[in-house]
């Protein structure tokens, strides 16, 4: 277990618990990072339309510095129980390589040096690009460098545009928060699809239902003056698609039957 000596807020959900139920193929996608200064993030694989299952790990841009071939990623640090603080370390894999970020939408995307083997479980989050607006939503993060939690909004969101010109998608959590280190965790939307990523707005528990985060959005990310700015280089190269569904690996494939009347 990770422990830094101090844990998340009580408030919070883990992603085994019954609230989670639907969302235990998008959780695979999640991970959290610590870099060789000990700081770290949370991030998430996301599909792409070229090659399924290239792990490209988006995350935000504030928690990146140019150490990537000395991060650790840990895949499945949850706990096993609804009630739990603590959870295996033990699926880890090292190094990234950047192809894209920019400051000014806060968005960071790198590629693993390796493939999650197929022991991690690891899914890759679908996307929607489209900018429309999430009726509901969920964050799924690693707070505090804690174990794996989930939060719910169970209203759409909201736009908003920061002092620096980050656009985000604003709400309130109806179950769970978010606080530090959940930088970068996913935003999906009611469809499962990831449309943003937790930028700003840590609350306490009680706090929680009326103090806003803001998650900045997916679609902000995608287009940029070159590939070194933007998604669309890595995620779609053809840029015809405006949503896609995840990829899971470790899916059992689909048998055809032939039939002879």
């Amino acid at each position: 277990d990770y422990d830094p000596g101090y844990q998340s807020a009580a408030c919070h959900i883990n992603t085994i618990c019954p609230e989670a139920s639907a969302w235990q193929l998008e959780k695979r996608s999640v991970a959290m990072f610590l870099r060789p200064d000990g700081g770290g993030c949370t991030g998430n694989l996301v599909n792409n339309t070229q090659t399924p299952g290239r792990p490209y790990f988006h995350m935000a841009n504030h928690c990146y510095l140019p150490t990537t071939s000395q991060w650790v990623f840990y895949f499945n640090y949850e706990s096993p129980t609804c009630v739990g603080s603590t959870g295996p370390t033990t699926q880890t894999l090292t190094g990234a390589t950047l192809r894209a970020a920019y400051y000014y939408n806060d968005m960071c995307l790198v590629e693993l040096t390796n493939t999650p083997p197929p022991s991690y479980g690891a899914y890759y989050a679908g996307w929607d690009r489209s900018g429309a607006v999430p009726q509901t939503s969920v964050v799924i993060e690693h707070p505090l460098y804690d174990v794996k939690k989930i939060a719910f909004n169970n209203d759409p969101s909201t736009t908003f545009t920061d002092a620096i010109g980050v656009p985000n998608w604003r709400g309130n959590w109806d179950a769970g928060l978010v606080q530090a280190v959940a930088s970068g965790a996913p935003l999906f939307d009611q469809n499962k699809r990831m449309v943003g990523h937790m930028y700003d707005g840590p609350q306490n528990c009680t706090t929680a239902t009326t103090v806003p985060s803001d998650c900045a959005k997916f679609s902000a990310g995608w287009d940029g003056a070159s590939a070194s700015v933007r998604m669309r280089d890595w995620l779609d190269p053809s840029n015809t698609v405006m949503q896609l569904n995840g990829y899971d690996p470790n899916a059992t494939p689909t048998v055809s039957v032939r039939v002879k009347a």
